[in-house]
């Protein structure tokens, strides 16, 4: 249920949706709204959703049960058997909501500056990069991230994949409530395809990428790219848009584009550009370019996929008037992510990893760099893979067959039995924490060890996932009994 602040008087239904066809008189002044019958309270309007809150089924054959409930109105866009309330059909309840949302709390996207970083990839990095530069730039930042989430006075665990429009809406108050100057949002397509940022203006809008994942959500890659598309809806009249000039489907979008646009990535297409001069096992240093104006940049995250996120996040931060040296400064500053390529190092002789990567491509990228990096063997493990495609199943058996000399998978990859592994150097071992014990006891010196598909804890924020957490434990038995060995 979503309730207004206290000096709100009521959003009239009315006015929010004239072009709604209503049922049933009176002036409806709405102060609160709620999606669960279940969870309804008298006085609360009902919005109807295509799924009900427990997720099964539609959410109009609830709307007498709501009405019932004191309900003092029902939203919905399909014709509800509700005659003793007034009823508002509109053309997408989702739509309805997260304008009655973002109504109710005060269209907080009107006072304070909301950036959107979406894509396949690197989302909450760069919303974690931004949040430092920006911080450095003397600003004060809500954020909304699956890292972690600041609402200008408190810290708290990740978001969701899509949380829900009145979720947003209540965070986005309590920002503006502190005093945040901008707010930096996570948006997934998940997000966009249900309309949950509708009622919001988008001061800015950063595209990471759009590559094939989440297949399994829309169907297919045209659909996806079709949904990635719609964030530019809610981009505000001379709103900023930043794009990928490394992605070919980031580069189509430049003609859609209404208002200023400006490009960033590694090639020299870009208009933001960077050139990797040093890259080790513990940091790398790069420097980033606008026209004739340059700064290092001394990260102690490396591989080029993070470079192309700090990219991002520079550009985003170009287009609010920040210099380089203080974006710089403020990428600096960002020395870890839970499961983001986080190096664990308690003294061993090899790189450690710990990553999030659980799609082909973020797997991809992850063992790029350890490859990159690596004088001997690159050894993995392998995220959970339940719910995978077989394609997709397929194409991680493609990827670490090429880039791996030893993958370790705690149950077989793909639906086929056991032979369709004998092409792919995979180990298979009962338990995750096993298969994490084993890649540490038989790196060597020289050889690069990367923990994929971790799942990082929602607490504490920023704090290390419970692999890293096992890595190290077992990287200080192992240096432990090395000691003792040579004692």
């Amino acid at each position: 249920m979503l309730c207004p602040n206290e000096q709100s008087i009521g959003v009239s239904l009315a006015e929010l949706f004239p072009e709604a066809t209503r049922t049933g008189a009176g002036r409806v002044m709405a102060t609160s709204c709620c999606t669960d019958w279940r969870q309804l309270e008298p006085g609360d309007v009902y919005v109807a959703l295509p799924d009900s809150g427990d997720g099964t089924t539609d959410g109009h054959e609830h709307a007498r049960r709501a009405a019932s409930h004191g309900a003092i109105a029902i939203v919905c866009e399909q014709p509800v058997p509700v005659f003793d309330v007034p009823t508002y059909l509109v053309p997408d309840s989702r739509v309805a909501l997260g304008e009655l949302s973002q109504a109710l709390v005060g269209n907080p996207s009107n006072t304070i500056s909301v950036i959107a970083v979406t894509g396949s990839h690197g989302k909450s990095t760069t919303i974690a990069l931004l949040e430092s530069i920006f911080s450095a730039a003397g600003k004060h930042c809500g954020t909304m991230s699956s890292l972690g989430c600041y609402d200008g006075m408190s810290h708290s665990a990740g978001i969701s994949n899509s949380p829900s429009a009145p979720a947003i809406a209540e965070r986005l108050a309590r920002m503006e409530a502190a005093g945040c100057t901008h707010a930096l949002l996570e948006v997934s397509s998940r997000a966009i395809s249900q309309a949950r940022l509708a009622g919001i203006n988008l001061d800015s809008v950063s595209v990471t990428n759009v590559t094939s994942a989440h297949l399994d959500l829309h169907n297919s890659l045209v659909t996806y790219r079709e949904v990635q598309r719609r964030v530019l809806d809610y981009l505000s009249p001379g709103g900023v848009v930043t794009l990928n000039a490394d992605d070919p489907e980031c580069v189509k979008w430049l003609d859609e584009v209404q208002g200023p646009v400006l490009t960033w990535g590694l090639g020299d297409q870009a208009e933001i550009t960077a050139q990797v001069v040093q890259q080790f096992a513990n940091e790398q240093v790069f420097v980033l370019s606008a026209g004739d104006e340059s700064a290092a940049v001394r990260s102690s995250m490396v591989g080029d996929h993070h470079v192309s996120n700090c990219l991002a996040a520079a550009t985003v931060a170009m287009t609010y008037g920040i210099d380089l040296q203080t974006i710089a400064a403020g990428i600096e500053a960002v020395d870890r992510l839970s499961g983001r390529m986080e190096r664990i190092d308690c003294g061993q002789g090899f790189p450690v990893y710990v990553d999030a990567a659980d799609t082909p491509d973020a797997l991809r990228a992850s063992l790029r760099t350890a490859r990159q990096l690596a004088q001997g063997r690159v050894i993995c493990v392998l995220g959970p893979m339940a719910g995978h495609s077989a394609s997709v199943d397929y194409t991680l058996r493609h990827i670490v067959s090429r880039m791996t000399d030893l993958a370790i998978a705690s149950r077989p990859l793909g639906n086929g039995d056991d032979e369709q592994l004998d092409s792919a150097p995979i180990e298979i071992i009962a338990d995750r924490g096993e298969a994490i014990a084993y890649a540490v006891a038989i790196a060597e010196p020289g050889d690069v060890v990367v923990i994929a598909g971790s799942q990082p804890r929602p607490i504490p924020i920023f704090g290390e996932s419970g692999d890293a957490q096992l890595a190290r434990q077992l990287l200080y038995s192992r240096n432990e009994s090395a000691i003792r060995l040579a004692a």
